[in-house]
């Protein structure tokens, strides 16, 4: 029996995709998937796992499903594509992926990244990643592109994207240039200084929101406080012609 496989044009996408997960730009700050691996002991995750990733699950077509549900087939079709990809390594029953090397020193090469990383703002709420890395690929080798969500709404994009240079050369160099994108000067800074704006607005949020919990908590509790004589409810009503009372 013949073994089905992914278009060429999906099987780019999805090696690609693969290959940024277990990334020296990614894996690093994925604390999910960096535990995940720290819990295995040959080093490799569940494949199905990998395929209810956000964007695996668009370039497969699997619509919203969890890693137990992901098809049998599926997952070897996928492992069959990962195969042919010198960064990943596959076991042998198709089942698990993992880097072909392990990621020596995680906290070097995360400080690494930081250096390499810039912040550009302000971007459109509906840029694409594709956009983003063309617009500055033509300074240097472009690693990666972020999206960050809006610390107030994760279904947000905060305006702001994370630009990963292949060199600490290249990123310093494009805090050097003044560049526009559809018409608007962009502002270009090193990612340490949107690291400590990003903190300082989530808990600005988290302040913000903690007196509403308290207030709601407090509120479910409070009817044996409430001081005698204290109106919390009404009805109108509206009296007929006739002199009786009707609900309104």
């Amino acid at each position: 029996m013949v073994t089905p496989s992914l278009d060429e044009e999906t099987a780019k996408k999805v090696i690609r995709q693969v290959e940024f997960y277990f990334s020296d730009s990614n894996l690093p700050r994925d604390k999910f998937l960096s535990n995940t691996l720290s819990e295995s002991q040959d080093g490799m995750v569940s494949l199905a796992l990998i395929c209810s990733f956000s964007r695996m699950r668009n370039h497969l077509g699997l619509g919203e499903v969890k890693s137990e549900d992901v098809a049998e087939d599926r997952v070897k079709v996928v492992a069959e594509t990962l195969r042919t990809s010198s960064f990943l390594k596959v076991s042998e029953d198709g089942k698990k992926v993992g880097r072909a090397t392990e990621l020596l020193n995680p906290e070097e090469v995360r400080e690494q990244l930081e250096v390499k990383t810039i912040v550009v703002s302000p971007l459109e709420y509906d840029v694409k990643l594709k956009d983003v890395e063309s617009l500055f690929c033509q300074f240097g080798k472009v690693n990666s592109v972020r999206l960050p969500h809006h610390v107030a709404d994760k279904r947000l994009f905060c305006g702001t994207a994370l630009v990963e240079f292949s060199t600490e050369e290249d990123a310093a160099n494009i805090l050097k240039q003044s560049l526009d994108y559809t018409g608007v000067r962009l502002e270009v800074k090193p990612k340490k200084e949107f690291d400590a704006e990003r903190s300082k607005q989530t808990k600005e949020v988290e302040n913000s929101r903690s007196p509403v919990a308290s207030n709601r908590k407090n509120n479910s509790n409070a009817e044996a406080n409430y001081p005698k004589g204290l109106i919390v409810a009404f009805k109108l009503k509206r009296i007929s012609a006739e002199g009786s009372a009707e609900n309104s």
